[in-house]
């Protein structure tokens, strides 16, 4: 072969690459376009919406969410960044659990790039929930702190971190049971802000100017300092460092070693608050995921003695 036909070939491959057809999808979940009737925009965050949507079949009828990226994005990468986009969803069907929010199919229409559809969750995020539910007892908010932490310990046996863990990322179904989401997607498409979740981050996610997310990657041990914000919030009702309303005057506290303060109006079992506390140590001195769903587990069990 001379070197020409050589050159002609590798030619020939490289742009039957760029003709790939990115509308076959190597994706086990089903393509609901067209099933899907959007019914409002519920909510969403800086680079997301999500509809309230009614997903119809011959047979029946059900409320879903579909969660869509809004971002600027070049018409000819559309279809690379949707497939890299199924890719990863497709493979979160694969971590299911009781308490991880995993997805039931997509839909074309929703946003810029193809849209993940979820289960309507209608008791909403965590932080509705805990305001629409001031008297859930003790009890009641270590039984979701233990089912958090249990799906945090299900992410974590399967290699995945989370990675943006706070109160709009975990939505309560109607009998009031939580469920992990946007575990992995959270910091795909994450500029250079404070995000909303800058009350719950590790300190080790901000560079000497308080700038989320540029120093390390996610860990196993900076989901658990989230969920020991978690924790704060679901036992005090109140978002960890609730008095303070600048998100850049948080990030300088945190970056500063000042810990979320202890509410002095309300009660806090002194165990539960050594042990939020031990959440947010040093990365090498937290304890696992594991080791919080014991710690849940067994004031679950106490307190229903």
């Amino acid at each position: 072969m001379s070197l020409l036909h050589f050159f002609v070939r590798v030619w020939h491959s490289l742009t039957a690459i760029r003709r790939y057809d990115y509308t076959f999808t190597p994706c086990s979940m089903p393509n609901l376009t067209g099933k899907i009737r959007k019914v409002n925009l519920s909510g969403g965050g800086r680079s997301t919406d999500v509809y309230k949507a009614t997903y119809s079949t011959h047979a029946t009828s059900r409320q879903v969410a579909v969660k869509s990226l809004r971002i600027a994005i070049a018409n000819n990468t559309k279809k690379s960044e949707s497939l890299k986009l199924l890719i990863q969803a497709n493979a979160w069907t694969a971590l299911w659990h009781d308490n991880i929010l995993t997805p039931i199919g997509y839909a074309d229409g929703f946003g810029p790039l193809t849209s993940i559809v979820y289960e309507w969750m209608p008791g909403g995020t965590l932080n509705v929930y805990l305001q629409d539910n001031p008297r859930l007892s003790v009890l009641q908010r270590f039984y979701l702190i233990k089912q958090l932490a249990a799906g945090l310990c299900h992410l974590h046996y399967k290699n995945v971190i989370h990675g943006n863990l706070y109160g709009n990322n975990i939505l309560i179904d109607a009998k009031g049971v939580p469920y992990l989401a946007d575990y992995e997607l959270s910091g795909t498409y994450r500029g250079q802000y404070l995000p909303e979740s800058v009350r719950w981050t590790a300190p080790e996610h901000f560079d000497s100017h308080g700038v989320g997310g540029t120093s390390y990657p996610p860990t196993t041990r900076s989901d658990v300092y989230s969920l020991g914000g978690v924790m704060y919030q679901i036992l005090t009702g109140r978002p960890p460092y609730y008095e303070v309303k600048s998100k850049s005057r948080i990030s300088i506290k945190i970056l500063d070693g000042t810990k979320p303060s202890r509410p002095l109006d309300l009660h806090i079992a002194d165990h539960h608050w050594l042990f939020i506390e031990q959440c947010w140590s040093l990365p090498e001195d937290r304890p696992s995921a594991a080791e919080v769903l014991h710690f849940a587990q067994t004031e679950v069990n106490l307190l229903s003695a």
